[in-house]
């Protein structure tokens, strides 16, 4: 993604070493990811209408609302 027209947000909590592989990402491109370690849900929101497409990988969950609600926005 680092030479296309590509930006990448990645929002929700998890293990604290993946939370750190993040902000290492958004300190060495800092125009094209950023990370929020936590759910917020106006910001959820408003992520949702913006994207282009959600990735939304779960182990316990195959088909949730998060799925379902990106689908009423259109992503």
């Amino acid at each position: 993604f680092i030479g296309m027209n590509v930006q990448i947000i990645i929002l929700g909590t998890g293990k604290k070493r993946f939370e750190q592989q993040i902000e290492k990402l958004e300190v060495l491109y800092p125009d094209k990811a950023r990370g929020v370690a936590k759910f917020d849900v106006p910001m959820a929101h408003m992520l949702t209408a913006g994207a282009d497409f959600m990735l939304i990988p779960s182990r316990f969950e195959p088909c949730g609302l998060i799925q379902l609600h990106a689908m009423r926005y259109g992503t």
